[in-house]
């Protein structure tokens, strides 16, 4: 069974074996940017497995939060509603069929709506290919937007996706 619930401090050590596991797919932490993220916002998200601890995790900031990753940046310029940006959402690969992914992102649209943000948006990586994560991504219909080559080399796509309106 598995456990949806905000991140805390004392998953840091998980996050950070996740992120290295998925990493070049995204960009790799370690504990003091782990740490300075988590103080940047609260809407970050673990799942948690019955004794086994932490399997997937997704950190995500609102667009008016004082975060300063470029992708982020590049978004804010261009989209100009309130949105939710999800900068990472990584699934231990063991478990990558088990609609972990889905269920992170249903949370997040939740978290969106609870923030009045009809969009979530995010990046995947196009070099270094990420060609399962662009097909997710779509599949969940995310739009893209841009491309983006990055200060560190990498090219992103930067995707959106608007909320129905509930009613």
């Amino acid at each position: 069974m598995y456990t949806l619930r905000s991140m805390h401090a004392d998953d840091a050590d998980a996050v950070l074996r996740l992120n290295a596991v998925a990493t070049p797919a995204v960009f790799t932490l370690d504990a003091a940017e782990l740490s300075r993220l988590m103080a940047i916002s609260g809407l970050h998200i673990a799942v948690a497995a019955t004794g086994s601890g932490l399997v997937g995790y997704a950190l995500a900031f609102s667009r008016d939060q004082a975060y300063d990753g470029e992708e982020f940046l590049a978004l804010r310029r261009s989209v100009e509603v309130p949105f939710l940006y999800v900068d990472q959402i990584v699934v231990d690969p063991g478990l990558r069929a088990a609609g972990l992914g889905r269920k992170l992102y249903a949370a997040m649209e939740a978290r969106a709506r609870e923030l009045g943000a009809p969009t979530l948006c995010c990046e995947v990586n196009t070099s270094p290919p990420n060609p399962a994560s662009l097909a997710f991504h779509t599949r969940l219909g995310f739009t893209r937007l841009d491309d983006r080559v990055t200060a560190d080399g990498r090219v992103v796509a930067l995707l959106r996706k608007d909320l129905p309106a509930r009613g």
